[in-house]
């Protein structure tokens, strides 16, 4: 079942429809509110409802709140929301100190919490059922991707990987493949000069333009179509590494169209949250590693454990305590080789000089090892990976074959949440459960960067070439 580029879809990305849905549910929750209120009569109680619905109605479609681009967000916009509330309260406040006292502070308080109560619900009914649709196969996003080499790649295998987005890779356009090949999970359609003929056919409803994979002449093509076409939705990653470390914020600074692109940084309240979840599972985890610690030492052999210094948050060296191997094939062997050999590193992370969840931990290389020529693009892509404390597991920690899991580290590092951790720990209990192999402990010291692929193809067009972010 498929409802994309229907009237169905039209009408529920409808900025007056969002309008009508929300208005409805602010008229009956304020009939309920004062309904089982005492001291308003019925006549009071419908005229309050339709004054409290005109005011969420007018301020909503003021305040922007509804994203009229597709259907297909289930989150709200949580911002313009609370600005539309906010200028509801300040109306009745104004009208209550303006006919001095009417209407009573309490028919204030019931007004406004129905209407913010009724827009929560209203939209928690919206999620339930774009998640009903999506499940189903209807209304999800139809995704092409535009470029190619191993940026497209890494960007397709990604988004693949990513089954909650309700989004379906539809294909790939590029310039230097031929048609009917692969990029990654997805076949190549085309040229990115026949986008508009391609999302006419594969009926796409949004396109990740990866800028430094195509030409110029092609970026200015794919721009074109997106100021032509209101209802698809284009997205640009702009260099990998760069970006998925980074903060896009719009700039509105009585600028041009611009955005802005800052360090990633964690929120207090994230920084918070993670450190809060560090200590209790930290704690929770303690009996596990006294169980460990006395395989070990029942095992005999000597040292029982090891230290391995690696490179913790912005650079700082700390110290990452793990299981020490025993006899071939020997239980204390096993253990150490699993999951389970990182946890006399628990002391780290109750410190806080780790975390139980973050990026593959790096070692520390002498001095003399320091990047050249080659190794410089790999250097940049490194330091971006210290932005957060290094983690006894992550989205590295994933069995995946090949690579070390950077593009995973700084999609996490750019992406996170609270939310986050607790899904990716559990995701390792899971493989602890099912007695996975697992990925060792630190990242695999510096290798050559690979050369960049558009190197290795012809080039009939201009190119546009990645360039280091020197701000950061």
């Amino acid at each position: 079942m498929s409802l994309d580029h229907t009237r169905l879809v039209r009408v529920l990305a409808h900025r007056w429809f969002g309008a009508a849905r929300d208005a409805a549910f602010a008229f009956t929750a304020t009939v309920v509110v004062f309904t089982v209120s005492d001291g308003y009569p019925t006549p009071e109680v419908f005229a309050l409802a339709a004054i409290n619905t005109a005011l969420v109605f007018s301020w909503c479609l003021a305040a922007d709140v509804y994203d009229v681009s597709h259907p297909r967000v289930a989150t709200p916009p949580l911002g313009r929301l609370v600005r539309g509330l906010v200028w509801v309260l300040l109306t009745y406040l104004a009208v209550h100190f303006v006919t001095e006292g009417q209407p009573e502070r309490r028919t204030i308080v019931f007004a406004w919490g129905a209407a913010a109560g009724s827009l929560a619900l209203a939209y928690f009914v919206r999620g339930v059922a774009l998640l009903w649709f999506q499940r189903r196969g209807a209304l999800r996003e139809r995704l092409l991707i535009v470029g190619g080499g191993n940026q497209a790649t890494m960007v397709a295998s990604r988004i693949a990987r990513e089954r909650r987005l309700s989004v379906e890779l539809v294909g790939a356009l590029d310039e230097f493949s031929p048609r009917s090949s692969r990029l990654g999970p997805v076949e190549v359609l085309g040229d990115p000069l026949d986008l508009e003929a391609v999302v006419d056919r594969v009926r796409a409803t949004a396109v990740v333009v990866v800028a430094n994979a195509i030409s110029w002449e092609a970026q200015e093509h794919v721009i074109r179509v997106a100021a032509n076409r209101p209802h698809l939705r284009v997205f640009m990653v702009a260099g990998i590494s760069d970006l998925l470390s980074s903060e896009v914020v719009p700039a509105r600074d009585g600028l041009p169209a611009l955005v802005r692109l800052r360090p990633a940084q964690l929120r207090w309240v994230d920084a918070l949250a993670k450190r809060a979840v560090d200590l209790t599972a930290g704690v929770l985890l303690l009996p596990p590693l006294g169980l460990v610690m006395l395989v070990a030492l029942l095992s005999g052999g000597a040292p029982r454990t090891h230290v391995v210094r690696v490179l913790g948050r912005g650079g700082r060296p700390v110290e990452m305590r793990l299981l020490a191997p025993g006899a071939p094939g020997s239980l204390r062997s096993r253990l150490a080789a699993g999951r389970a050999g990182k946890l006399p590193a628990l002391a780290s992370v109750l410190r806080g000089d780790l975390s139980l969840v973050g990026p593959r931990p790096m070692p520390v290389e002498p001095a003399d090892a320091a990047p050249t020529g080659e190794h410089a693009a790999e250097e940049r892509r490194r330091r971006l990976l210290l932005l957060m404390a290094p983690g006894l597991t992550g989205p590295w920690d994933n069995d995946a074959p090949g690579g070390d899991g950077s593009l995973d580290d700084l999609t996490y590092i750019r992406t996170y949440t609270p939310w986050t951790d607790l899904r990716l720990m559990v995701a390792s209990l899971g493989r602890v459960m099912r007695r996975e192999r697992g990925v060792p402990a630190t990242r695999p010291s510096r290798s050559p960067s690979p050369a960049p692929t558009r190197e290795a193809r012809p080039e009939p067009r201009a190119v546009a070439t990645e360039q280091p972010n020197e701000s950061r």
